[in-house]
C-alpha cells in the first residue's frame, strides 16, 4: 500500500465554515490507477492537494508508504513532494525562460543527493521516453500543448516518485492529444511501477483505471454506490368525525327520497360527464405546463453547463511576466485568455491582491493597478494582459525555498458570454502562486544553498495549492 488517507476533511472559513472535503477515505496499492470524477467545485482537487501534501487537512492523515506525511516539519514535508510524489496539474506549468530538459531536471536539482549531471541524463532518457528527442533543447514557447504535457509528465517522474497525482491533466487538450497523453501515463505508470490518483471531467477514459470513484458534494464514493435516499414520513389527515343529521318527519323524507330515486341515474350520468370533460382538460394543461417546465429545466441547466466551461475551461488565466522595479517594487503581469476567440468572454469587475506568506499565515502586500487595465467589463478575444505594481518590502517572511518569498495573487472575476448579463454569472477565483526573489538577497547567496542550472530565476511559478 502506497497511499492510505483516512478521514480528511478540508473547513474553509470561520464557524460554521464551509466544508469543501468532507471525510475521505482514499488507499491506493502500489502501481495502482485510481480516478476521481466529479462536477466543478465538488472538492476533487482539494482532495488531491491534501494527499500530495500541498494544503493541510482540517481533519485525517495521510500516509505515504506508512510514514505519517502531515506531521513532518515543513522543510521534510517539501522533501516528500519533490523525491516521493510526482504532481501532473491541469495546465503545463513550465518555466517559460528554460529548456525543456532544464525544466524537466530543476526537480533533482533541488536536492542535494543528486548530481547535475546524473540529474540531465534521467532528464534526457526520461524526454526520449515520452517521445521528445529531438525537442530537448526547446523552450515551452516554441512548443505544441501535447509536447508540452509530455515535458511535465517527464519532470513529474525526474525524482522517481512512488505516487502520481494528476489533476485534469489532459482537460485543455483535443481529444485526440488527450487519448494520446492518457496512454502514455499508464503504459509509463506499468513500466515504473508507480501509483497513480487521477482527477478528470473524462468519464471513459476514467474508466480504464483499477478502480473509480466520484465526489459529490465533498463526499468521496465508489462510482457505483447508489445516491442515499431517504423518504419522509407520509402523514395521512385523520377522517373529519361524522356529522348527524337533522331530524326530519316521516313523510317529507319519504317524499326527498322518492324524488332523488327518480334523478339519481341521469343527473350521475350528468355529472359523470362533466367531471370527465373538466379531467381531459385539467390533464391536457398540466402535461403541458409539465413539459413547459421541463424544458425551461433542462433549458436553464444546458446554459449554466455552458457557462460552467466557458469561464473553467475556454478562459485561462495565469501569471505572465514579473520584472524588478526597485526597491522591493515589481511589475506582475496576469494574463487573461480566451482559447476560443470566435466566441467573446466578457469578464466582469476583476479584483487582485497579492499576499506573501510569513509564518502560516498571508500577509497583503500593495498591489496597483497601472493604467485602465482592470476596467469594470474586460472583453476578452484572445490572449489580454493586465499590469500591476506589486510592493513587496517584508523584511521576515516564510522560506519555504531558501531565500525566495512566497507569494500568493488572487483573483476574483465575474464571467459572462454577455457583455450586459442579466442573471448568468459564474463568479471565479483563481491563485496565482509563485516564489518570488528579493531584492536584498544576491545570487551568490542563493546559489550556496539552492543549485539552479544557470543564474537564479526572479520568479518560479508554483501550481495551485
Amino acid at each position: 500500500m502506497i497511499l492510505s488517507a483516512k478521514g480528511l476533511r478540508k473547513r474553509y472559513g470561520g464557524d460554521p465554515g464551509v466544508d469543501a472535503v468532507i471525510s475521505a477515505d482514499l488507499i491506493v496499492g502500489a502501481g495502482e490507477f485510481v480516478s476521481i470524477v466529479g462536477r466543478s467545485g465538488s472538492g476533487k482537487s482539494t482532495l488531491l492537494a491534501m494527499v500530495g501534501g500541498l494544503t493541510a487537512p482540517t481533519e485525517g492523515r495521510v500516509q505515504l508508504a506508512g510514514d505519517e506525511i502531515w506531521g513532518l516539519p515543513e522543510a521534510q514535508l517539501a522533501d516528500v513532494r519533490r523525491e516521493r510524489i510526482g504532481f501532473v496539474f491541469q495546465f503545463p506549468s513550465l518555466l517559460p525562460n528554460l529548456r525543456a530538459i532544464d525544466n524537466v531536471a530543476l526537480p533533482a536539482l533541488l536536492g542535494e543527493d543528486v548530481t547535475p549531471e546524473r540529474a540531465y541524463a534521467r532528464a534526457q532518457g526520461l524526454l526520449a521516453r515520452v517521445g521528445l528527442s529531438d525537442r530537448m533543447t526547446a523552450f515551452p514557447g516554441q512548443m505544441s500543448g501535447g509536447e508540452q504535457r509530455r515535458v511535465v509528465i517527464a519532470r513529474a517522474l525526474i525524482n522517481e516518485p512512488q505516487l502520481l497525482l494528476g489533476d485534469e491533466p489532459t482537460s485543455d487538450l483535443d481529444e485526440e492529444t488527450e487519448e494520446e497523453i492518457f496512454a502514455l501515463l499508464d503504459n509509463l505508470r506499468r513500466e515504473e511501477n508507480f501509483a497513480m490518483a487521477l482527477v478528470t471531467h473524462n468519464h471513459a477514459l476514467a474508466q480504464r483505471a483499477d478502480r473509480m470513484f466520484e465526489m459529490r458534494q465533498g463526499i468521496l464514493l465508489p462510482s457505483d454506490a447508489p445516491r442515499a435516499f431517504v423518504a419522509a414520513p407520509i402523514r395521512r389527515p385523520e377522517p373529519p368525525a361524522p356529522k348527524t343529521p337533522a331530524p326530519v318527519g316521516a313523510d317529507a323524507g319519504a317524499r326527498d327520497f322518492e324524488k332523488l330515486g327518480k334523478t339519481l341515474w341521469a343527473t350521475a350520468g350528468r355529472i359523470f360527464a362533466a367531471a370527465a370533460l373538466m379531467f381531459v382538460v385539467a390533464s391536457a394543461a398540466n402535461y403541458g405546463v409539465a413539459r413547459y417546465q421541463q424544458y425551461e429545466l433542462d433549458a436553464g441547466r444546458q446554459r449554466l453547463a455552458a457557462l460552467e466551461e466557458l469561464a473553467t475551461s475556454t478562459l485561462q488565466s495565469d501569471i505572465a511576466s514579473i520584472t524588478r522595479l526597485g526597491e522591493g517594487r515589481y511589475e506582475v503581469t496576469i494574463y487573461l485568455e480566451n482559447t476560443k476567440a470566435e466566441q467573446p468572454i466578457y469578464v466582469m469587475s476583476p479584483s487582485v491582491q497579492g499576499f506573501v506568506q510569513v509564518g502560516v499565515g498571508w500577509q497583503e502586500a500593495p498591489l496597483t493597478p497601472i493604467e485602465d487595465t482592470t476596467a469594470a467589463v474586460l472583453k476578452v478575444t484572445g490572449r489580454q494582459l493586465y499590469r500591476f505594481i506589486f510592493e513587496a518590502r517584508l523584511t521576515k517572511f516564510t522560506e519555504l525555498l531558501p531565500h525566495y518569498m512566497h507569494v500568493r495573487f488572487s483573483n476574483n472575476m465575474l464571467v459572462s458570454p454577455e457583455s450586459t448579463p442579466t442573471n448568468e454569472l459564474f463568479q471565479r477565483v483563481d491563485n496565482y502562486y509563485v516564489y518570488l526573489k528579493p531584492d536584498n538577497v544576491d545570487d551568490a547567496t542563493i546559489a550556496k544553498d539552492v543549485r539552479f542550472p544557470g543564474p537564479p530565476p526572479l520568479w518560479i511559478w508554483m501550481p495551485p495549492h
